[in-house]
């Protein structure tokens, strides 16, 4: 409902990670039985249909992502799925959190898998994932015996084109999904791979404006559409009035909410028709149901003005403040948890007999 309200139009759910596998695969279900915190904290199909129904009735759509192959430890379940990792001494360090690559067994059960997801979600966008492989790649990939016996046999020199040959493979089981899907990787894939000019990439990098806009700048130059994301991490809390901060040269992650153009970058028209929009990630280390509305809102406010809006309406985040003010006192006078925006704050109705 806050969503609608904001003009937020898609809902990307990152709906499984390494601590949890909440989401219920009736092809596969020892996934979360096994994967899940508990029983109580699955996402069943009947509650996956309802927030896909709840959202289309107020026009948002809802963007799964399934990411592979790192961030895969809740995935143990699948027998041979994930590589063994091993510590500097060559012991077994218990936390297998890759795919392993070596086993064609896996792309069958991927291709299966995605199949599923496939008639689960009927958004045309599918999210597969792909960030964080390198800090895994050590311990799960070169120190493993059988992964460097295949890189050898394969002709691989380095652990980059182990990850190219898996989301190659990756691309061939998905390719043949319902009415084509569009895949959306994140950026290291793009970075470290080849994926093919259809694919979206997910930029969350960029740690100044000129970071990003070359980020974005060399992936549409390949002609790959683009999603942007490293302006708006709103999980990066700092304190109340940190959505309108700005400091010149070295822009921090969660400071740049109406100082940042995706389309700020050196690039053709062409180029720039690539930049499809922009995301406020909300990652969920320190956030729970007691605290995300607060966190959450008005930050994302902020972001989704910012984006619907030309940016010589919205780059001075002074004069945005009353209306962000405004919007907070209507959500608040819904119910809805809205953190004030710009120190002590108060609403007319609040006062109101």
């Amino acid at each position: 409902d806050i969503m609608a309200a904001n003009k937020m139009n898609v809902l990307h759910w990152h709906i499984v990670d390494s601590e949890s596998f909440p989401y219920e695969s009736i092809r596969f279900p020892h996934l979360s039985k096994k994967g899940a915190y508990s029983p109580r904290h699955v996402h069943t199909r009947a509650m996956i249909e309802d927030i896909i129904e709840y959202a289309r009735m107020r026009a948002i759509r809802v963007m799964p992502e399934f990411d592979t192959p790192g961030h895969t430890s809740s995935w143990n379940s699948q027998s041979g799925l994930l590589t063994e990792c091993f510590d500097s001494n060559g012991e077994d360090t218990n936390l297998p959190n890759l795919i392993d690559p070596t086993n064609e067994d896996n792309f069958k059960f991927l291709g299966e898998f995605f199949d599923e997801v496939d008639y689960t979600f009927p958004e045309k966008f599918l999210h597969l994932g792909g960030d964080d492989i390198s800090d895994y790649l050590e311990e799960c990939w070169s120190r493993n015996k059988k992964i460097r016996k295949f890189m050898k046999q394969r002709g691989f020199t380095n652990t980059t084109q182990l990850e190219d040959y898996y989301f190659t493979r990756l691309e061939n089981v998905t390719s043949g999904l319902h009415e084509k899907r569009d895949r959306v990787f994140w950026q290291e894939v793009f970075d470290s791979n080849k994926p093919t000019e259809s694919s979206i990439i997910h930029i969350w990098k960029g740690n100044t404006f000129a970071e990003l806009a070359e980020n974005i700048r060399q992936a549409t130059m390949k002609g790959h559409r683009v999603i942007v994301s490293s302006c708006w991490y709103l999980n990066y809390v700092k304190y109340g009035t940190d959505w309108k901060s700005y400091v010149s040269g070295t822009v921090e992650t969660n400071s740049r909410y109406y100082y940042c153009d995706p389309h700020d970058f050196m690039g053709t028209r062409e180029q720039k028709i690539l930049v499809m929009g922009g995301v406020a990630a909300m990652w969920g280390e320190m956030i729970d149901n007691t605290n995300i509305e607060a966190v959450l809102w008005p930050r994302a406010s902020a972001v989704a003005e910012r984006l619907w809006s030309r940016r010589e309406d919205t780059n001075d985040a002074e004069i945005a403040w009353p209306r962000l003010h405004e919007l907070r006192c209507r959500m608040v006078s819904r119910g809805y948890r809205f953190a004030p925006t710009n120190w002590p704050d108060y609403c007319p109705f609040e006062f109101t007999d």
